[in-house]
C-alpha cells in the first residue's frame, strides 16, 4: 500500500516434510484490491493490471513523501 504499486505474491501449497503450506498466492494493484487470488490447491492465476494506476494512486495517497530516506540503515 505504502509504494503504491501493483504487486504479485506466490505462496507454495502442500506440504514438506512436518510444514504445511497455505497457498494463497495474491495479485493486487496499487489501492491494494485483489486483481487475483488463489486458494490452497496449486493453481495459475492471471490478472491485468493497469499500469496507469500507480500514478493515480500517488496522486490520490501521496505516501511516498511522508517517506524519512535519511533514517533508512
Amino acid at each position: 500500500m505504502q509504494n503504491q504499486v501493483a504487486i504479485a505474491m506466490g505462496n507454495r501449497v502442500g506440504t514438506e516434510g512436518d510444514v504445511a503450506f497455505a497457498g494463497q498466492s495474491v495479485v493486487v494493484d496499487p489501492y491494494v484490491n485483489a486483481a487475483s487470488e488463489a486458494d490452497d490447491q496449486e493453481q495459475l492465476i492471471i490478472a491485468d493490471i493497469d499500469l496507469t494506476q500507480t500514478a493515480a494512486a500517488r496522486k490520490q495517497r501521496p505516501f511516498l513523501g511522508l517517506r524519512r530516506p535519511e533514517w533508512y540503515v
